[in-house]
């Protein structure tokens, strides 16, 4: 009868949920373009523990959205689009914060219930300066090399 008041979860026996805060995952989107936001993103979906078909998905999206973002800056560079090549941060950045979006849609359930359960958000700055510094440094040569074309 005692067994009945010993706590049948003990925090050696939890698997515990980790996360960014994920609205200022919006700041390495507009900052660090689509490639830095997509790291990130599908590394928060991990430590949310989402399912893995949700992560798959993520993925794939994500992909995809870098595949349209380099043929659009590609389809600029080129005139097949009448826009200014000035435009071409625009719309890294509209792709960015897009993948954001996205990204929000399927974190955000999994990062209220990670913060019910006394989850404390892990800080953003160090991984979220790496990733803007080295990822827009690809995203930038990227759009640098579809431009020489």
């Amino acid at each position: 009868m005692e067994n009945l008041y010993k706590p049948s979860l003990t925090s050696h026996d939890v698997d515990r949920t980790r996360s960014y805060e994920i609205s200022n995952l919006f700041f390495v989107a507009m900052l660090g373009g689509i490639f830095a936001i997509a790291i990130l993103g599908i590394q928060n979906a991990k430590w949310l523990k989402i399912e893995k078909k949700y992560i798959r998905l993520l993925t794939i999206i994500s992909i995809v959205l870098i595949i349209v973002k380099l043929a659009v800056v590609y389809a600029i560079g080129q005139q097949l689009i009448p826009l200014d090549e000035k435009y071409i941060k625009f719309v890294s950045r509209l792709f960015g914060v897009a993948c954001f979006f996205i990204f929000f849609a399927f974190l955000d359930e999994p990062y209220k219930e990670h913060l019910a359960v006394d989850g404390v958000a892990e800080s953003l700055w160090k991984p979220g300066f790496i990733a803007i510094i080295f990822y827009g440094f690809i995203d930038a040569l990227a759009t640098l090399f579809l431009l020489a074309l």
